[in-house]
């Protein structure tokens, strides 16, 4: 498998120099997106996760400025600490100044030393590189921690309770004086296993890098249902309709990447709408007996040649929610019917 392109987003208004820009970069070897002006820029940075931002000051729509403010405050950003090189044509100490307080990382003046340039870049990753690495050794010291905090023999005692509770049904020492004392053992014998497998679950190495995610976000389902149908054209959520019968103040939150969950659900409505508008959707959430989370998608389409199965593509929405080993499935039936499964360790009860 090849090595990861370093991702650039080069931000600027004048055509020429951006063009200019992002092919001597190609040339060295980045991918590199561009966009036209800090309201662009912006939304390509919240779509395509760069590993390095350069961009003008003096441009349309956001300025520079702007596009730097909106990057270090966004919350729900995978990099909203990434390095943010200026290009400039303003020599002058205060602006010099002034992209410092918004935490710009460096200045480049036009016209631009494309040699001092790629040099910047290579310095800026080279250097995100070896924070990142120290985070990774800190979030691994705190795993094994973790690890070793609980008692040693506390999985022992558990063993004890289940082991005895489950003698205690069988009444080795005669009938109990009543039914409900078997119940009880039952309870006991349940719970205590559901206790140990819990905190093994929680020590486990791969559910605790889960957990410790910070691209990840604590979702109130009620919200992120509101937030999404409002980011929606009005001809597509007219056409959408929410399960009267779910009470969606009881559900548990979710802990998973907003930015993901909400891209999938873009591609199946998108999918959907793109192949028949009349088309209506009947959202159903579901918290089921093993703990996870359920969403179930039922299209009714105008014309009976449509067929989810054959619309929407299973693999690609798969692939992005392997990120958080989340499951899709598409029915393979008449009910054009798909399931989105949240797992149990990333649901958090209220």
């Amino acid at each position: 498998m090849g090595q990861k392109l370093i991702k650039i987003l080069c931000v600027e208004d004048e055509e020429d120099i951006r063009e200019n820009i992002a092919d001597i970069l190609r040339d060295e070897g980045f991918e590199v997106f561009e966009a036209c002006d800090g309201k662009d820029g912006y939304k390509k940075f919240l779509d395509i996760s760069p590993d390095i931002i350069i961009s003008d000051i003096m441009m349309p729509e956001a300025d520079g400025y702007d596009l730097l403010k909106m990057v270090r405050e966004s919350e729900n950003s995978r990099h909203n600490n990434i390095p943010f090189i200026f290009l400039t044509a303003l020599g002058q100490k205060q602006d010099v100044v002034k992209g410092i307080n918004l935490s710009a990382n460096d200045y480049l003046i036009k016209p631009i030393d494309f040699e001092l340039m790629i040099a910047k870049i290579n310095e800026k990753i080279a250097n995100a590189s070896k924070v990142s690495q120290q985070h990774k050794k800190n979030i691994d010291n705190l795993k094994v921690q973790m690890a070793n905090i609980l008692p040693s023999n506390i999985k022992n005692y558990l063993d004890i309770i289940s082991k005895t509770s489950q003698i205690l049904m069988d009444e080795p020492y005669g009938p109990l004086p009543h039914r409900k004392y078997i119940n009880d053992f039952e309870k006991i014998f349940k719970n205590s296993n559901k206790l140990r497998a819990s905190i093994e679950n929680a020590l486990d190495d791969q559910v605790i890098d889960y957990r410790l995610n910070v691209n990840e976000n604590i979702l109130n389902i009620k919200t992120f249902f509101l937030d999404f149908f409002g980011s929606l054209n009005k001809k597509y959520s007219d056409n959408i309709k929410l399960d009267k019968s779910v009470n969606f103040d009881e559900l548990p939150k979710i802990k998973c990447d907003q930015l993901i969950i909400h891209d999938v659900f873009k591609k199946i409505f998108t999918t959907i709408f793109s192949a028949d508008l009349k088309a209506k959707i009947l959202v159903r959430v579901l918290f089921d007996h093993l703990d996870q989370v359920v969403f179930i998608f039922d299209a009714n389409f105008s014309s009976k040649k449509h067929k989810l199965e054959t619309l929407i593509d299973e693999t690609l929405i798969g692939k992005l929610l392997d990120q958080q080993s989340c499951l899709f499935e598409v029915t393979n039936n008449e009910e054009n019917t798909a399931i989105l499964t949240i797992p149990s360790f990333r649901v958090i009860y209220n």
